[in-house]
């Protein structure tokens, strides 16, 4: 096993402690060289490889209190350590890349100061070349594992650890060369060097204490508000999204929406759509923690009730109306009733004139989908044939097995066949619990219908009634499927 292979399988625990480690092997190195050769370059580097050990221990630090778990004082747990330590080391960074920068003015304007350059200088630089480019490539691939912005603060350092000490390389060969071919204006070379890696380290400090300081501030994090509201308003049963709401402590981000179902929704439906939608969110943001808020939707149901009222009015017959909220605006679904006799164009007119009047007496309407009905049809001659048995059985087959799947949601029910012209028709009496949601039993009402329509398929039409258990003698209320 390779020793890039074995540092990969490190927790970040372990690999920030051997980060730690590295970090003081190199600034011994630079610190030493740097004062040997007064090189400014150099000794910025050991500066950097300071921080960048302060930095580093107070990762180690942050890696092991940010995993701790939501405690009794810190509800929301100990994430945003791990920010608050990324967002002091960039201050650190920063005051560090300004004080480099103005002792490198100051050699290039003002102070001449001389540089001894030897092979060691350019082996130290060597060796924490090598050593930065490792621990960059297994600190960033942990950052995006662990989704830990200290370790990403982490890999940044020691990427930049590379750039400047090839910037350092650099002024150490130009400040050779001046003293080895006699060329006066060479020796600048380590102080420009030096400017150089100031501005690197002082850009990238810059990028971290933004991130660090977003997430302390509950900034939420960009475009992800709006993509988990579309993706809520996708679930079944959501009629608008009220409210949605993103933070991020450490890797662990936090979201609390708010979601409107139609008021007649059953407790259990509620439930499950809630249950739902946390699903989804979680796809995208995997181990978030989600609070769901179910509130009752009213504006829909006032515009559905307007859009009924209109159609009897102009004297229109429609059902099947459905109401969604896209992106602000309103999309309408609905069945409209037709004459049998008339012309596809005559219907299409109808239509026309439907979707407009709609849309002129409820502007916020922008998309009207109407699917045409032939109507009713009058009172048909029919003659009424003898039904077998074995089709009476295969009924209640069908009946026996839907009942069976839902565990007693069915407390009773009863069946009769009939042949009319040749065409078996299927009347159903379901007994419910009296106190189950009318769209519950609809719901059920229509799964059952299908049910059947997948055992007998040459079946004409079925129609079923609900009836409450604990009184089977009141009124039917009839669910008709045509």
């Amino acid at each position: 096993m390779g020793l890039s292979s074995f540092l990969s399988r490190l927790n970040p625990e372990r690999l920030t402690a051997l980060s730690v480690l590295a970090v003081i092997s190199l600034t011994l190195l630079k610190l030493g060289v740097g004062l040997l050769t007064q090189s400014l370059s150099l000794l910025s580097g050991a500066l950097d490889s300071i921080l960048d050990l302060v930095a580093m221990f107070v990762a180690f630090l942050a890696v092991r209190v940010a995993r701790q778990p939501a405690d009794v004082e810190y509800h929301y747990g100990h994430g945003k350590v791990e920010n608050f330590s990324a967002f002091m080391e960039a201050l650190l960074l920063i005051a560090t890349s300004s004080w480099i920068f103005y002792e490198a003015l100051q050699r290039l304007l003002f102070k001449k100061v001389g540089v001894e350059v030897n092979i060691w200088a350019f082996i130290v630089m060597g060796v924490s070349i090598t050593v930065s480019f490792l621990f960059s490539r297994l600190l960033s691939g942990a950052a995006r594992e662990y989704n830990s912005q200290v370790l990403e603060a982490g890999a940044l350092n020691f990427a930049t650890d590379i750039w400047s000490s090839m910037i350092v390389v650099v002024g150490l060969a130009l400040t050779r060369a001046a003293s080895v071919w006699g060329v006066d204006f060479l020796r600048y070379g380590d102080p420009a060097a030096a400017m150089v890696v100031a501005g690197l380290v002082f850009y990238a400090s810059l990028k971290i204490s933004k991130k660090a300081v977003d997430v302390l501030l509950d900034r939420a994090p960009k475009g992800m508000a709006e993509q988990l509201e579309k993706l809520i308003c996708s679930v079944k049963g959501v009629v608008d999204c009220k409210r949605v709401r993103v933070r991020q402590a450490g890797n662990k981000f936090f979201v609390d929406a708010t979601i409107l179902l139609d008021p007649l929704l059953s407790l259990r439906r509620a439930s499950r759509v809630a249950s739902e939608v946390e699903k989804k969110i979680l796809k995208v943001l995997p181990g978030a923690d989600v609070v769901i808020d179910t509130d009752p939707s009213r504006a829909p149901r006032r515009i559905v009730e307007r859009i009924r009222t209109l159609a009897l009015d102009e004297g229109f017959s429609i059902h099947g109306l459905v109401v969604r909220k896209v992106n602000g605006k309103l999309h309408v679904d609905v069945h409209l009733e037709v004459p049998s006799d008339i012309s596809v164009g005559e219907a299409s007119m109808m239509a026309d004139r439907f979707e407009e009047m709609v849309k002129r007496e409820i502007p916020r309407i922008e998309e009207v989908n109407i699917d045409l009905d032939a109507a009713e049809r009058g009172i048909l001659e029919s003659t009424e044939r003898a039904v077998g048995e074995e089709l009476v059985e295969k009924v209640k087959e069908a009946v026996e097995s839907f009942k069976e799947s839902l565990k007693g949601e069915i407390a009773d029910y009863e069946v009769e066949v009939k042949n009319y012209d040749g065409e078996p028709n299927i009347y159903l009496t379901l007994y419910l619990d009296d106190s189950m949601p009318l769209r519950d039993a609809h719901d059920l009402s229509s799964e059952l219908e299908d049910h059947i329509v997948r055992f007998l398929p040459t079946v004409e039409e079925i129609i079923i009634e609900i009836e409450p258990y604990k009184q089977p003698k009141r009124t039917l209320r009839r669910l008709a499927k045509q």
